[in-house]
């Protein structure tokens, strides 16, 4: 297929799944504007308010004559032109007789009650054949001969294609290759979504490619991310299986905003704006996933799978800890664009309980990124808990499972948690130690004194800490270079290794009195440039998404001193 056709029939089926409501609303005005139209009134500013058949309202001149152009949209369920949308509540007919029979005003534009109407259906659709002649007379018997337009699935497909798709994804053939094959790999068993990376940053590469970085371009890089993420997003649901669009948006919101830093861009409103709209879409992304795996995570080890249960010893935990890292991720992000209330908090709590009770792999760590999840859980619950006792029992006993779990495991077979992060070498323990398996150093076990010493268990940390000396594991903890490397920045890109130093040889105090006393992490926490943006959530996703080893201060300034 040549380049031009595939460019169409690629912009078709994205424009195919818009729905109306913050979707297909929200990129339709972004076309007008590329098409030379004032845009007067949107979907977003007319929210909660009776809209009269007109979802946009725009002007532009048409042959010397300034015209008010009030488009009516039509999305989803209600794309297409039937029997059925043309006379249903709020369907076609309803729409645009509203539009036609209520005036538009705005006293601030001179001239404009004079301005001739044109009406434009727009729809995301086709129209069948015998409603298309009811919808051609009834046209006819209400509107004025040439006051009336009708823009179909192809020719939106047109107009997108010609002025907003122009510059971006659909020009270059090594994007098209990427983009097909990542839709026809999607749901490809052992797919690592590595297309999907090399499909984002080619994209960011054109834009830090051009010489003098414009607005048009600017809104062509966002347009097509938004693309790309819907179009993952759409194809997932189809292949009932979320995870590819979740890897996806966090891709390109890691990597837009290591842009946007790079850049020096975090104050520019339109730029934020942009990005916005992208976190907004993770948002709706997360929201289907956690709702559809917690559905069955909150039942009694309902994340296992039995029909292999080898395997599963090694399996359900990896399910169990990525579930659990984005679950409380989720949490972070929703509340950093809305604060919930206290009962909607405490619901919160009790999922992330409910869910770490019910799945008992969630207190079985077999990686050292485990720290990660276990981490980011203890803080939520702790901070949001406000010294609930309930709640604080609960992190001493989650404690207290974790520790017995690793500790059973290390005397059973020799094993902590892998240091490396290496899934393979794990998988091929399942029986004996792999000789690929590394576990003779953790910066996991040192954050779980950490966390112990938060809870104040003396009776967990005496027994823990002679375990873990007898079996000789060096303890570690990781630093971030910030005098070499601009890590905030970094952070975004990829995963940590030669920005990080370690640690090594941690010696643990004789008693937990003397490890409130003794043990301190020289370190001192970095001003970012992402928590003055109001994007605070955005740090958590990169760690998160590159599982880089969370920095000393992750759960505030304790055993942290300059």
């Amino acid at each position: 297929m040549k380049i031009g056709m595939l460019k169409q029939e690629i912009i078709k089926q994205y424009i195919a799944t818009l729905k109306e409501d913050n979707e297909l609303d929200y990129i339709f005005p972004l076309l007008l504007k590329q098409m030379g139209y004032r845009i007067l009134l949107t979907p977003k500013q007319s929210k909660g308010q009776s809209q009269y058949g007109r979802d946009v309202v725009a002007a532009k001149n048409v042959d010397g004559v300034d015209t008010l152009f009030l488009f009516e949209l039509k999305g989803f369920s209600a794309k297409d032109v039937t029997d059925r949308t043309l006379s249903a509540r709020d369907g076609i007919i309803e729409s645009l007789n509203a539009s036609k029979n209520t005036k538009y005003r705005d006293a601030s534009i001179l001239g404009l009650s004079k301005c001739p109407r044109k009406y434009v259906f727009v729809h995301n659709g086709y129209a069948e054949a015998n409603a298309l002649l009811t919808l051609n007379d009834y046209v006819e018997e209400n509107f004025p001969e040439g006051s009336f337009d009708r823009w179909d699935l192809d020719k939106l497909t047109t107009l997108f294609s010609e002025y907003l798709f122009d510059e971006t994804l659909m020009t270059d053939e090594e994007s098209y290759r990427l983009f097909k094959k990542v839709l026809v790999l999607l749901d490809g068993e052992g797919n690592n979504f590595k297309d999907i990376v090399s499909l984002i940053d080619l994209q960011i590469q054109k834009i830090d490619g051009k010489k003098k970085e414009g607005r048009r371009a600017v809104i062509n890089l966002f347009a097509t991310l938004r693309l790309i993420a819907s179009m993952v997003y759409f194809y997932s649901k189809d292949c009932n299986n979320l995870l590819p669009a979740k890897f996806c948006i966090d891709t390109i919101l890691v990597k837009t905003w290591a842009w946007i830093l790079k850049g020096e861009k975090e104050k520019k409103a339109a730029i934020i704006k942009h990005f916005y709209s992208l976190v907004l879409l993770q948002v709706q992304i997360y929201e289907e996933y956690v709702n559809k795996i917690l559905s069955v995570a909150r039942l009694n080890k309902s994340m296992y799978g039995f029909e292999s249960s080898d395997t599963e010893y090694i399996f359900y935990p990896l399910r169990c800890f990525d579930f659990l890292k984005d679950l409380t991720y989720f949490f972070f992000l929703t509340e950093s664009i809305g604060r919930p209330t206290q009962k909607e908090i405490r619901n919160r709590l009790d999922t992330l309980r409910l869910v770490i009770e019910k799945n008992p792999a969630c207190t079985m760590p077999l990686l050292d990124t485990h720290s990660i999840p276990i981490q980011m859980a203890f803080l939520y619950i702790y901070d949001r808990s406000k010294g609930n006792e309930e709640d604080v029992h609960f992190l001493g006993k989650y404690m207290m499972d974790v520790v017995i779990n690793m500790t059973k495991r290390y005397q059973d077979k020799e094993m902590w948690p892998e240091m490396t992060g290496n899934r393979l070498a794990l998988a091929r323990s399942l029986y004996a130690k792999d000789d690929d398996y590394c576990c003779e150093s953790s910066l996991l076990l040192t954050v779980i004194f950490e966390l112990i010493a938060y809870l104040n268990i003396p009776q967990l940390y005496t027994p823990f800490k002679k375990t873990v000396e007898e079996s000789g594991v060096n303890l570690q903890i990781a630093f971030p270079i910030t005098d070499e490397f601009d890590i905030e920045q970094t952070l975004f890109e990829h995963r940590l290794y030669d920005e990080m130093a370690v640690q090594t040889d941690i010696k643990l105090p004789d008693t937990l009195d003397g490890f409130h006393k003794n043990y301190s992490k020289k370190y001192s926490s970095i001003a970012y440039r992402t928590d003055i943006a109001g994007f605070e959530f955005m740090r958590v996703l990169a760690h998160k998404h590159y599982e880089t080893d969370l920095f000393p201060d992750f759960l505030g300034r304790a055993y942290c001193v300059d």
